[in-house]
């Protein structure tokens, strides 16, 4: 098990990795805010989410992850605003970030809004070199012999389109890019995101929701999730997440095994009240690692006055 985890650490932190990659969400289908700023204000109420993620139980350094996340909107619903806030520790690796949101939204139709958004923040990167043990009494220089930490800038940016039955979005996370042989940490690559979903009625009781993700950094394989999930009487969501890897740029040698990737994930929400949402997710990877589960859980509750009939019922993205 040392042996696993040591090697993880140090594949993300040697130096011509240049940069680590971003935390794992499962749960991104219910708060895109978390992966793209031009969702804030999209429900045109004030919401907030937090979210607790475990991966790979009983590995020691796995990663978790938790975020915090505020939306609302404007009164006239023309600008949204939003706050996110994340920590996630990797091994000897830690980050903790804020970030503040604003996103115009414009309509475009009679039932459809395109917004647009930026996020901007601060993140301290720690780095502690007396977690790691290599073994070996000989220094490596790509690892510091203390605690390392750096507080650096960040940003964001996104488009988020949506109807009544249908979203698309685009964004970027980690827009400022440092030279790694500059800092004595490691912080994430620059991301690119694309997601989409349709809602379609299969009964008064039953709503059908497909979507999917991709995420691209250019530097290692594309990810891919297809999800699909149902929602019974406008209470309960029940669904899973198929992710995967693709080759979308040759980068990799022929032997590179995308499919080690993969993994699936079975997801629940429940609308305990028409404002107060729990959730759940399980994930296991397709690989070496499925001996070790991923856990998920969040919350959200939002606040809306008596008047806003409408958000009586769950809004589905």
């Amino acid at each position: 098990m040392r042996k696993i985890w040591v090697l993880l650490v140090v594949v993300l932190l040697a130096k011509e990795a240049h940069a680590q990659q971003a935390p794992q969400y499962t749960q991104y289908i219910f708060n895109e805010l978390i992966i793209n700023p031009a969702y804030a204000g999209s429900k045109e109420i004030l919401n907030i989410n937090a979210t607790h993620r475990s991966q790979w139980v009983g590995m020691e350094g796995a990663p978790t992850t938790q975020t915090l996340s505020l939306d609302g909107s404007s009164r006239s619903g023309l600008v949204g605003y939003g706050f996110n806030a994340i920590k996630d520790e990797l091994g000897a690796q830690r980050q903790l970030g804020v970030q503040g949101n604003v996103a115009v939204r414009l309509q475009v139709g009679e039932a459809s809004k395109l917004a647009l958004g930026f996020a901007a923040g601060a993140s301290q990167y720690t780095l502690d070199g007396t977690v790691l043990r290599p073994g070996s009494n000989i220094p490596d220089p790509s690892v510091p012999q203390g605690r390392a930490s750096e507080v650096l800038p960040d940003a964001r940016a996104g488009v988020f389109f949506n109807t009544e039955r249908f979203y698309a979005g685009v964004s970027v996370a980690n827009l400022i890019n440092f030279k790694q042989e500059d800092l004595e940490v490691t912080t994430p690559r620059r991301h690119f995101f694309l997601s989409s979903g349709y809602v379609f009625n299969v009964s008064p009781f039953v709503i059908l929701k497909p979507s999917f993700l991709v995420k691209e950094d250019f530097n290692s394989p594309t990810s891919l999730d297809l999800n699909t999930f149902v929602l019974l009487g406008e209470r309960i969501w029940l669904g899973g997440s198929y992710r995967t890897a693709v080759q979308v740029h040759n980068k990799f040698p022929d032997e590179y095994s995308l499919d080690k990737r993969n993994a699936w994930a079975a997801i629940a929400q429940l609308y305990v009240t028409p404002k107060l949402r729990l959730g759940y997710s399980y994930d296991v990877s397709l690989n070496a690692l499925k001996s070790h589960p991923s856990h998920e859980i969040s919350i959200g509750y939002s606040f809306f006055k008596k008047q806003d009939a409408r958000m009586l019922t769950p809004r589905y993205f």
